[in-house]
């Protein structure tokens, strides 16, 4: 079985749990996290917008409140069940509001060169195979002077706090998500891939290596996630 051949089935397996156990597994943080990442995206009604590795719509939700009723918000995943999932939770929640959801490949992503002012991904950077070519690809479907903001999680640098999430990320995360979902790997796959992830500072450089400028990041919640961003020069 290749890597996204695992990871596909990994997102799979839990698409019917994903949101319900993210929101307990992070105290309900990580709507706060999304809520910080979009509004970091400074959205207007004219915006076009792609949310890419999509999952069930929880970015889309909060782009699409933020712009309004009249602005389409589209957002991309490789994983059928996800999105299945994300439609009929998207069309109880927003239903009123303009989205579309898609089957797509960050690494080949389905659009034209300069095609969105924003683009957002939250925690899907992590999961593609070639970090530096998804990032390329955002780069090219980014209109000039579009921005991208990644939410991503991390590891923590803070003294004692490091050590005492770190007991919780490492152990107890991957035994509350097996209780959770009955599939120990999809939390030990979590961990292993948070733990080899870039940190915050390989991730901006990687950022500017692609050809984005006014890189950044906030660190959240003690830095166990952080939020990049950076922008398409103009011509």
């Amino acid at each position: 079985m290749n890597n996204n051949t695992n990871i596909y089935n990994i997102f799979s397996s839990i698409a019917d749990n994903y949101d319900r156990l993210n929101t307990i597994l992070t105290l309900n943080i990580d709507s706060y996290w999304r809520k910080k990442a979009i509004r970091l995206c400074n959205l207007n009604k004219s915006h076009k917008i792609l949310d890419v590795c999509c999952g069930t719509g929880k970015m889309i939700e909060h782009a699409c409140k933020t712009v309004g009723k009249n602005t389409e918000v589209i957002g991309l995943d490789f994983n059928e069940q996800m999105l299945s999932v994300g439609n009929v939770k998207l069309n109880q929640s927003i239903k009123d509001y303009k989205f579309k959801l898609i089957k797509g490949d960050i690494l080949k992503l389905p659009f034209e060169d300069s095609s969105f002012d924003r683009v957002t991904v939250a925690f899907g950077l992590r999961n593609a195979k070639n970090k530096l070519k998804a990032l390329c690809e955002i780069y090219r479907v980014l209109k000039w002077d579009g921005r991208l903001v990644c939410l991503e999680l991390s590891n923590s640098s803070l003294p004692v706090f490091k050590n005492l999430y770190a007991v919780y990320f490492n152990y107890l995360l991957p035994i509350i998500g097996y209780l959770g979902t009955g599939d120990k790997t999809v939390y030990y796959y979590l961990r292993d891939s948070v733990n080899s992830f870039m940190s915050k500072v390989e991730l901006q450089s990687t950022f500017q290596q692609v050809g984005f400028i006014d890189t950044g990041y906030l660190s959240l919640t003690g830095g166990i996630a952080a939020i990049h961003y950076g922008n398409k020069k103009l011509l």
